[in-house]
């Protein structure tokens, strides 16, 4: 038993040497073996071409089936703007999949470039509309929490953000699709947007006029101010 597991042994050494020293001596030939002769690419990737992706593809498509580096093609399949991220499998006998996740554009940071559903940036071209984030680029992950939190309240009155903006003093600047400016201070933010949507309409009726400002920065109320500037509402509510 102990000799046939001898024998064993020594033939996968034997074979083994026998393959380090091929490639030693031709590194190209190696590499002829087990080609990857197929490449399939699944996910959603909308806003690139296949072609494209084939193309970092082959830049990065060195080696065979074994000895192909992963995340190097991985890294740089990552560097096309559109891609958040990609897995990488190896499918015997010659094939590699590819299953590629895109980003998913919710505003543009200022002019600059775009930010996804999780609150990262990443540069890339895009001609539809979005809203407009502006603010420390360290902020960006929590203004867009925020942006699609307050989205979210003032959606109960069918207002949409056109354009955020976050300070350094954390204050709030929202201006609504519809040319409505709101300002907020971070503390309390939510709790304010939401009792000037529960009050919206009663202000609506009140003044019969389109709301042109509105300032949730005080404490236990809000102002808010009309079209016509002798028609301004300063009572707290």
């Amino acid at each position: 038993m102990e000799k046939s597991l001898y024998k064993f042994l020594f033939r996968i050494c034997l074979i083994s040497i026998f393959i380090l020293l091929i490639k030693i001596v031709s590194p190209y030939t190696f590499d002829r073996w087990f080609p990857i002769n197929e490449i399939v690419i699944s996910g959603d990737y909308k806003y690139l071409e296949r072609e494209q992706i084939l193309l970092v593809t082959n830049n990065y498509l060195e080696g065979n089936f074994f000895t192909l580096n992963i995340q190097l093609l991985r890294d740089g399949m990552r560097k096309l703007p559109w891609i958040k991220d990609v897995d990488i499998y190896r499918k015997w006998p010659n094939r590699i999949t590819m299953l590629v996740k895109q980003h998913q554009p919710i505003a543009r940071y200022g002019m600059q470039g775009l930010v996804n559903e999780d609150g990262e940036y990443f540069g890339a071209a895009y001609e539809d509309y979005l809203p407009i984030i502006y603010g420390p680029k360290d902020k960006i992950a929590f203004i867009t929490d925020k942006f699609v939190r307050f989205n979210n309240i003032l959606a109960e009155e069918y207002i949409k953000i056109h354009k955020i903006t976050f300070t350094r003093k954390e204050d709030w600047t929202i201006q609504t699709s519809d040319g409505m400016i709101i300002k907020l201070n971070e503390e309390r933010s939510e709790e304010n947007l939401k009792r000037f949507t529960s009050n919206f309409q009663k202000i609506l009726k009140s003044t019969n006029k389109r709301i042109s400002n509105v300032d949730l920065r005080y404490r236990d109320g809000f102002a808010v101010e009309t079209d016509s500037k002798s028609n301004q509402i300063k009572n707290k509510l």
